[in-house]
């Protein structure tokens, strides 16, 4: 089981050469066609000039420099998907905004990579919640890589954040092309409240369900006195792992945003990169 397609986002940001870079290896190694996708953002600058006196005609040049820029990155893609020896790639240029675009191409795709939102940085009201969105509208998992990356290699140490919801196990369906592929695997109960786990069984069915795919699975069940999030994210980074796979918003979107929730604690502080399925 390999991913035949991957997506990846290729914007304006200091770290779209290495998630390309990162996409790349990955296609590499599972022998995938690699797309990349840029954005004009000509779509949602309409929508927002779209009032009573405002020519669009005037706009006709600022247009063009857009497309012009994101056919700039476009080509960029293309040569660093050369120099990684990429067997077959691709690049689309859409107008359309990032999350929209990317949720659309993702119908045709096996796996998407992003990068993690900058939730500090200016201009949050454009960019925010990219990874989120795609998760949430469109049947790929998600591969969201922070910045710095810590891991250019392909995953090797891998840790599955288990809860017994159909979102964890839809994560982990979709993780097996990777999954298959680690060395190490660490299938994580983290025991509170809102975890379906209710008995030893529970871990122990979907460990036998990855063996017989061929993964070698530990299970850990761990006892958090605080967030789970932040527990996770300690794990992770005690046993120096190379990707988290989790299911994304167990609970109501709207409910982990007014309280918070695992999906978010990870999402804001990203060290590592996780495959998000919702």
């Amino acid at each position: 089981m390999d991913y035949k397609t991957i997506l990846v986002h290729v914007d304006d940001t200091p770290q779209a050469p290495d998630r390309v870079t990162f996409a790349a290896r990955l296609a590499n190694d599972q022998g995938a066609h690699l797309v990349g996708m840029a954005q004009t953002g000509i779509s949602r600058f309409v929508r927002e000039t779209a009032l009573p006196g405002v020519d669009l005609g005037d706009l006709t040049p600022l247009f063009a420099n857009l497309r012009d820029a994101a056919g700039q990155r476009a080509a960029r893609f293309d040569a660093l998907a050369q120099q990684a020896g990429v067997a077959s790639f691709s690049h689309r240029v859409d107008d359309e905004e990032p999350g929209l675009a990317l949720a659309r191409r993702a119908l045709y795709a096996d796996l998407v990579v992003v990068g993690r939102t900058a939730y500090d940085a200016p201009g949050i009201a454009g960019i925010a919640g990219i990874p989120e969105y795609v998760a949430l509208n469109s049947p790929s998992p998600v591969l969201v890589l922070p910045h710095p990356l810590p891991c250019p290699h392909v995953p090797e140490r891998v840790m599955v954040a288990w809860n017994a919801s159909p979102e964890a196990a839809r994560a982990c369906r979709l993780a097996l092309p990777l999954l298959v592929r680690a060395k190490q695997v660490e299938l994580a109960v983290f025991d509170e409240e809102s975890s379906s786990v209710r008995s030893p069984e529970d871990a122990a069915d979907m460990a036998q369900f990855l063996s017989r795919h061929g993964v070698t699975v530990e299970i850990c069940r761990h006892h958090p006195r605080g967030a789970v999030g932040n527990a996770l994210l300690v794990r992770a980074e005690d046993l120096k792992i190379d990707l988290l796979v989790m299911g994304c918003y167990g609970h109501s979107r709207y409910r982990e945003i007014l309280l918070g929730g695992v999906s978010r604690t990870v999402l804001r502080r990203l060290s590592i990169p996780v495959l998000l399925a919702h």
